[in-house]
């Protein structure tokens, strides 16, 4: 039996390492094309690219980690259906049960595994991942703005036009920008009283100053400090003038280059703080761990197949379990964050009621071999 406890895990683990490596790869390059585009908008330095891709690697397998388990036993497990491998074991009295010890085998591994990857590594490499990205849209200051050009930012809220750049300081000079209304306006004036916002689609605020300088902030997002300016709000039926000394303006649309600050909170920032929002983190890295123990009821019920069955047949199935489980860990997150229910009760009730739902799977599974 431990010649045939081998053989199906290295079949389990095999089989997982594909799945890992090729759904990583996916989301890797779609992650490139993300932040090419962001070099291609001069809001990124191309030499952080793939040092960035490098450091999403290990999120990316922190969140892959429990499908991968999930798809690689189930392909696993259907292989050995397709081609009467599992027949022939059963012939050979093996007890159902030992599939889920070798299920078990492999998960508890797993488990403990992603629990220090969420507690240790992760927080580590998120704050590693904040300082590269920071330095990188530092490098790019001086390329993101071009001098006697005419640039949009923002899905083309603002239009920039900057007349000079000093190459010393990156100083700007003689600056002239459009901004939509029809938009969530982002100006902040500093010195000077901010004006009337508008609704109207065809409504506009051409902003002029004599000089000014680019700002990153802690949290990654760039703006422009005006100084010595105007900005002219042009209603349907007048104009409406305000002076400022100064202005600060936002010209990124977001800074989803970098990931949530609570991913960086360490495992003591999570047991000594008690609030909504660190509870909310504690219970969401405790989920992926969670889900391996809850995904392993489930999985030999969901390998198992017929001699005329096909060897994917279940395949959808376990996917859709997975998409429902995740999405409600994702709604009492939100749900957390918002108030509508105790941090206490957190994401636990979406567990309780998986459990429940995997249990009731396992036990007519078993009664009806």
């Amino acid at each position: 039996m431990k010649l045939i406890n081998r053989y199906i895990r290295r079949e389990i683990i095999s089989t997982f390492a594909a799945v890992l490596l090729v759904l990583i790869a996916i989301l890797l390059v779609q992650r490139l094309a993300f932040y090419l585009n962001q070099v291609i908008n001069g809001s990124l330095s191309q030499s952080a690219v793939f040092s960035l891709l490098g450091l999403q690697i290990v999120r990316f397998v922190t969140e892959l980690l429990p499908l991968s388990f999930l798809l690689a036993s189930i392909l696993a497990f259907g292989r050995l259906y397709k081609d009467s491998e599992m027949t022939a074991l059963y012939a050979l009295s093996m007890p159902v049960k030992r599939l889920y010890r070798i299920l078990l085998q492999i998960g508890i591994p797993l488990s403990l595994f992603l629990l220090i990857l969420n507690f240790w590594i992760v927080p580590e490499i998120a704050q590693i991942q904040d300082v590269v990205l920071k330095k990188a849209r530092e490098d790019a200051q001086l390329t993101i703005l071009k001098p006697g050009v005419f640039q949009k930012f923002a899905n083309g809220k603002h239009t920039i036009y900057v007349q000079s750049i000093d190459t010393e300081n990156g100083a700007l000079r003689n600056i002239f920008i459009k901004s939509n209304t029809d938009k969530k306006d982002d100006f902040a004036l500093l010195t000077a009283e901010k004006s009337e916002e508008t609704k109207k689609n065809n409504e506009y605020v051409v902003t002029l100053a004599q000089r000014g300088t680019q700002e990153i902030d802690e949290n990654n997002v760039r703006f422009i400090i005006l100084e010595q300016g105007s900005r002219t709000s042009y209603l349907e039926e007048y104009a409406e003038v305000t002076y400022f000394d100064t202005l600060r303006l936002r010209i990124d649309v977001d800074n989803s280059n970098s990931w949530p600050s609570a991913i960086s909170w360490s495992l003591g920032t999570l047991l000594q703080i008690d609030n909504p929002y660190v509870t909310r983190e504690l219970q969401r890295r405790l989920s992926g761990p969670i889900s391996i123990f809850l995904l392993i009821l489930i999985i030999p019920a969901l390998s198992h197949s017929k001699p005329r069955q096909g060897r994917f047949n279940k395949l959808i199935l376990g996917v859709i379990f997975y998409v429902f489980y995740f999405n409600f860990i994702g709604m009492g997150l939100a749900w957390i964050t918002s108030g509508k229910i105790p941090a206490s009760i957190g994401i636990w009730w979406v567990h309780i009621v998986m459990f429940i739902f995997a249990f009731y799977i396992y036990r007519r599974y078993n009664r009806s071999l």
